[in-house]
């Protein structure tokens, strides 16, 4: 053998040494941050954060395999409960999604996260009651991260029930501290138009298309034909058209588009 050859093959032997310890010493490093003698509290933390990366991800299954390792660990660990309550709120196992919000109150009751996840549950549930008992509690802590979406599931909670009013107070209370909420926006104008508040509504979807024109939102088939709706009734013709043009380039097989043009003048003649 030429020790050109030999000197190949020695390379390759080192180098796939040094591959063998490199792959090693990364599984070591990942297995290490699940491992339960070194540092349950941070394997607790490591597999819940995985579930929720994986339930965001579509995949529940992977989702409570990696929560119920969490909670064989530690099953008083208040997130890794609320993500499994997730994980069977998504496959419409509701018993078991409320039994796992509880029981993350059960574990802290400052957690509000969970408490909004269980109201909003409820409202699936058409618990109106049970709903806003709890989003009410949610939406009133100040410190609470997502506190307007618990006010704008509140919203929701008293639309469903038929009661528009305080749906609006609701979302109202969302602008309130987050003046460029677009689920709050869209859904406040579209009820004061509804009850034909139309000044009112057309203040709230002027702050909206402000954020379109912006590049910070996107406006759908439905806001587009509210927008058409409350500048063709305050007679805002140029403005009407201008909507009605985006409404036909980006939504042309729309609903929307296809009752736009019904409403022309004859039209149906």
């Amino acid at each position: 053998m030429s020790r050109s050859m030999m000197t190949q093959r020695l390379t390759a032997k080192i180098l796939l040494l040094v591959m063998s310890l490199v792959l090693a010493s990364c599984v070591t490093v990942t297995e290490s941050r699940f491992t339960k003698k070194k540092s349950p509290e941070k394997a607790v933390e490591n597999y819940t954060k995985l579930g929720i990366a994986y339930l965001q991800k579509g995949r529940p299954d992977l989702a409570r395999a990696r929560l119920k390792k969490a909670l064989e660990i530690d099953d008083g660990y208040a997130p890794a409960n609320d993500a499994m309550g997730l994980v069977w709120q998504s496959e419409g196992e509701y018993d078991l999604a409320e039994e796992h919000f509880r029981r993350a109150l059960s574990d802290d009751s400052s957690f509000t996260m969970a408490r909004h996840h269980l109201g909003r549950l409820y409202t699936q549930m058409k618990q109106y009651a049970d709903a806003e008992d709890v989003l009410t509690e949610a939406a009133n802590d100040r410190y609470y991260d997502n506190r307007p979406g618990a006010y704008n599931d509140l919203a929701l909670n008293y639309y469903r029930q038929s009661d528009s009013d305080k749906a609006i107070n609701a979302y109202t209370q969302t602008l309130r501290i987050a003046p460029y909420n677009v689920d709050a926006l869209v859904s406040i104008s579209t009820l004061l138009f509804e009850a034909q508040r139309y000044e009112e509504s057309m203040k709230y979807f002027d702050r909206f298309d402000r954020m379109v024109e912006r590049k910070q939102s996107q406006h759908s088939s439905q806001s587009l034909w509210l927008g058409i709706r409350l500048a063709t009734i305050l007679g805002k013709t140029q403005r009407a058209i201008d909507l009605a043009g985006e409404l036909k380039r980006q939504f042309p097989d729309s609903a929307e588009y296809r009752m736009y043009r019904e409403s022309l003048p004859g039209a149906n003649g």
